[in-house]
C-alpha cells in the first residue's frame, strides 16, 4: 500500500456516477426549467441518464481511477474537471463538426440554422456567429464541468485511508 491516502472502490464508483447524474442535471435540467419546461428534464431523462452514465463510464471513470490513488486537492478536483469536460467537449465538437462537413458535401442537402436573429450554420458549416455561440457553450461546458468536479469531491468525502475504511 502505498503512503497517499487512497480512495475506496465504493467512493471511485460513487464519483463517477455522481458525475453523471450532476452532469445530466446541469446540461439537461438546468437550461429546461430556466426555458420553463420542467418536464423537459423528466423527458429526456429516458435517454440522457443512460447517455451521461455511458459518457462518464467510458471517459470519465479511467481518469477518476487515476486520480484517486492519492488524496484530491479542492483545486485539483476543480482543474481535473475542466480537463475532462474540455476532453468531452472536443469529442462532441469533432463530431459535430464532421457531420457538418458531411452535410456541406452532400448536393440534396440544404439548411440554414439561425438563433437570436443570426444565421449559425448553412448547409453544416458554421458561420462566424455560429464559431462564437459555440465557443461560449463549450467555455459554459467547461466552468460547468470544473464546478461538477468540486461538487462530487465534496459528496464522496475523504479518502477511505483516512476514514479506516477499505
Amino acid at each position: 500500500m502505498s503512503d497517499w491516502p487512497v480512495y475506496s472502490r465504493k467512493q471511485w464508483i460513487k464519483a463517477v456516477n455522481l458525475s453523471a447524474l450532476l452532469g445530466y442535471l446541469a446540461v439537461i435540467g438546468v437550461p429546461s426549467i430556466l426555458n420553463a419546461n420542467p418536464g423537459g428534464v423528466i423527458g429526456g431523462a429516458f435517454l440522457g441518464i443512460p447517455f451521461a452514465l455511458l459518457c462518464c463510464w467510458a471517459v470519465v471513470a479511467p481518469i477518476l481511477k487515476r486520480m484517486m490513488q492519492k488524496e484530491i486537492s479542492w483545486i485539483s478536483a476543480a482543474c481535473w474537471g475542466a480537463a475532462i469536460a474540455s476532453i468531452l467537449a472536443a469529442l462532441s465538437i469533432a463530431i459535430g463538426r464532421y457531420s457538418g462537413y458531411r452535410q456541406s458535401i452532400n448536393p440534396d442537402f440544404n439548411s440554414r440554422v439561425g438563433g437570436d436573429g443570426y444565421v449559425r450554420s448553412i448547409d453544416g458549416i458554421l458561420t462566424p456567429y455560429g464559431w462564437q455561440v459555440l465557443a461560449q457553450n463549450t467555455l459554459l461546458f467547461i466552468a460547468t464541468g470544473a464546478l461538477i468536479a468540486v461538487v462530487v469531491k465534496w459528496l464522496v468525502g475523504k479518502p477511505a485511508a483516512k476514514n479506516g475504511e477499505q
